[in-house]
């Protein structure tokens, strides 16, 4: 224990005093204040923006309308859903018959408002049925979009135009266009729309950027303890370390010395987005009509999270670590952890694509993917946000991702005791397992 704390306490201070680590990190800082500074800029001035985007949507509304049926009209259109419609006050005539216009591959149905807690409960389990609710408040309508998540249902815009457009009409038939026109044109219809499902476009969002951050930091990191190793035994101090500490004690302790070094990092970064998501996220901010939020980041998700990041790159590590003792110089670290980085890069796009694609559509290489251990710290996380993980899933992805470190890190202490004192040409992959210790 106490050689494996003796390469933690080298390597720890050896790669936190590096250029590398602290321009990453400023730049990681830098990006997160420069993205919350724009959003606090550009949000004063949104709403007057929408405004006159909505002044000159009004005008060329009906024609587009229209124009839009006509070109839809004698061709064969493929329904993607249901979409109900409720407006029991009677806010918007006309509102049912301009919606299936801005909505040719939806039926429009006509709902029922005592049919209300139904329709929510199909929605959840459906993504292709959607909900439109318009109601009377303050003498205008309001409008309710409620759909299964970001990725599935009507297109709040769609709704939100048609509506608008309808409404505009309404009023001007109403005043034989008179001079409360110009009143009327500048009118828009809030929009608030309803998750049914447990996808919210928060989750969504922090899903992907912490699936990004996860390959950063697995990928960065591994990488360290690859060059640390290359560094090191190129310039003769894996000599010296080799007898004062056997070679799996230096490779455990440099692997926990840049995972420590990574969690570190991370909590710092994440602890300065915190407070600029506090300090200039202003509260009434919203994003494709829904307002951001921390709601679906609990500290349950954020341990489990946390769990797959630490075992994530432990298993990465591991491996790049017997990258690094294979080549004797440091031009061939790159060609030596292609085969690391071809896995992390496939297991991270698997990942990815799974996020983009959102909770409705996986697809068996999706599940098996759960369960693989390189690929669980790239899918696992997103889904975990969004509420699509199973207990026993979590459970038995937990320990397969383990076990496979356990036997990883056996073979990749075989392979480094063998192989860290080598010198001359860069060892191969398929030779790797034939060395002895």
């Amino acid at each position: 224990m106490k050689q494996i704390w003796t390469v933690f306490v080298f390597t720890l201070k050896d790669a936190a005093r590096k250029k590398a680590f602290k321009i990453s990190t400023f730049i990681l800082l830098l990006v997160i204040f420069a993205a919350c500074l724009i959003v606090n800029l550009t949000s004063s001035g949104g709403e007057s923006a929408e405004g006159a985007a909505g002044a000159t949507t009004a005008g060329t509304g009906a024609e587009t309308a229209s124009g839009a049926a006509e070109e839809e009209a004698g061709q064969d259109i493929t329904l993607e859903g249901v979409c109900y419609y409720i407006d029991e006050d009677a806010a918007i005539p006309g509102g049912m018959e301009a919606l299936q216009a801005a909505l040719p591959t939806y039926q429009v149905k006509q709902g029922d408002a005592a049919q209300l807690g139904a329709y929510r409960s199909e929605i959840a389990e459906n993504g292709e049925v959607s909900l439109v609710l318009v109601q009377q408040t303050q003498g205008s309508p309001a409008v309710t979009v409620v759909t299964k998540d970001v990725l599935s249902g009507v297109n709040n815009s769609d709704v939100s135009d048609a509506l608008n457009q309808q409404y505009i009409v309404n009023q001007l038939e109403a005043q034989g266009v008179t001079g409360d026109v110009a009143a009327t044109l500048n009118f828009e219809i809030p929009v608030a729309v309803e998750i049914a499902g447990e996808m919210d476009l928060s989750g969504y969002v922090l899903g992907i950027v912490i699936v990004m951050l996860m390959f950063f930091a697995i990928y960065y990191y591994g990488y360290g303890v690859s060059m640390s190793i290359a560094t090191e035994k190129t310039s003769r101090v894996m000599e010296t370390l080799v007898v004062s500490a056997k070679p799996s004690r230096i490779l455990i302790g440099k692997c926990l010395a840049m995972g420590a070094l990574g969690l570190l990092q991370m909590a710092g970064v994440m602890l300065f987005a915190a407070l600029c998501y506090h300090f200039l996220i202003p509260d009434n901010f919203t994003l494709m009509g829904m307002p951001l939020s921390l709601s679906s980041f609990t500290l349950t998700r954020a341990v489990i999270i946390l769990a797959y990041f630490i075992l994530g790159y432990a298993l990465y590590a591991v491996m790049n670590a017997v990258c690094g003792a294979s080549v004797s110089k440091i031009e061939d670290i790159n060609s030596a952890m292609m085969p690391v980085v071809l896995i992390a890069m496939i297991s991270f796009y698997l990942g990815y694509f799974t996020a983009i694609s959102g909770s409705g559509t996986d697809s068996l290489l999706q599940q098996i993917a759960i369960y693989v251990p390189f690929c669980s710290p790239f899918i696992v996380p997103f889904k975990i946000l969004n509420g699509d993980v199973a207990t026993m899933d979590l459970i038995l992805s937990l320990a397969a991702l383990v076990v496979a470190i356990v036997l990883i890190t056996a073979l990749s202490i075989r392979i480094y005791t063998a192989s860290v004192l080598h010198y001359g040409s860069r060892i191969k992959l398929k030779d790797m397992f034939k060395l002895r210790a």
